[in-house]
Formats: C-alpha cells, sequence, structure tokens
C-alpha cells in the first residue's frame, strides 16, 4: 500500500514572510489563540438549572393554636403601631418555589426573613408591607417587633 502523505511527511512547517498568505492570514496573538481552546458550554444554562436543583426547600411550617394566636397580636399590635407613625418588625415569611422545573414547584419553598419599616398592615387584603416586600398573612411564620414600635 502506497503512503499518500509520503511526499510531504518530513517537510517543515512553512515560512509566510510578507506573502500574499500573510496578508491575508496574519498570525493570530497569543492571548487569542488561547481563546480558541477555552471550554465550549454545548448546553448554556445547564449549570445553572442543575445549581437551581441544589437549593433545599421545605415543606410549609403549620403553626398551631398558639403560635397562630401569638401572630395575631403581633399583627394587632402592628395595625397600632402603623396607626401612631409605623413601626420597625423583623418578618420570617414562606416563599413557595417557583421554579416551574423543579420538583418543588407549588408546594415546597424557602423561608426568608425581612427587617425594616412596616410601610402597611392590610387586614382587609390579609398582607403586610415591610421594606416595600408584600407578605400575605397566610404566608408569615413569625413576628419580632422592635423596642422602638412599643415592645
Amino acid at each position: 500500500m502506497e503512503d499518500a502523505y509520503g511526499d510531504i511527511r518530513g517537510l517543515r512547517r512553512p515560512v509566510h514572510a510578507g506573502d500574499v498568505f500573510s496578508r491575508r492570514h496574519p498570525k493570530m496573538e497569543r492571548l487569542n489563540r488561547a481563546k480558541l481552546f477555552a471550554p465550549f458550554a454545548a448546553l448554556s444554562g445547564f449549570e445553572g438549572a442543575v445549581r437551581a436543583k441544589e437549593v433545599p426547600y421545605v415543606p410549609r411550617r403549620l403553626l398551631d393554636a398558639q403560635a397562630q394566636r401569638a401572630l395575631d397580636r403581633a399583627l394587632r399590635r402592628l395595625c397600632e403601631a402603623a396607626g401612631r407613625g409605623g413601626a420597625q418588625a423583623r418578618v420570617e415569611y414562606f416563599e413557595v418555589c417557583a421554579d416551574i422545573h423543579h420538583e418543588a414547584f407549588g408546594r415546597d419553598g424557602l423561608y426568608h426573613t425581612i427587617t425594616g419599616a412596616v410601610q402597611r398592615v392590610d387586614p382587609a387584603r390579609q398582607v403586610l408591607v415591610v421594606g416595600g416586600r408584600v407578605i400575605p398573612f397566610a404566608d408569615i411564620g413569625d413576628i419580632r417587633i422592635s423596642e422602638e414600635a412599643g415592645e
């Protein structure tokens, strides 16, 4: 069997100095050459999706009667304090998973804590507004009213 590349196998790399080829195809800078060998992400967004699956969603905690009464008292105190010019509070609330690709979607979620000025307590709409965040009463797990509000 005859070697198809036998005539060029022993040749050295061609040198293009000032010829037509070198003018049309200038030598690439070393930093730009490195970009050619950078990792290729065939599945863009895949790593983010994997990280999203690692979020430790938890089921909503059900409050017992005593905890519910304490929460109701705190909401009444916040209502009164809002009428007198406002209050500062730390509110723990539940946020349901909104990632439609996660098995926790619409069922489990995360507990967050926000501390700030209570802007509004709306018993008719059943919402509390703290630091610009609208929190439904049903999602509140705990409220701590700061000393400035008369605790």
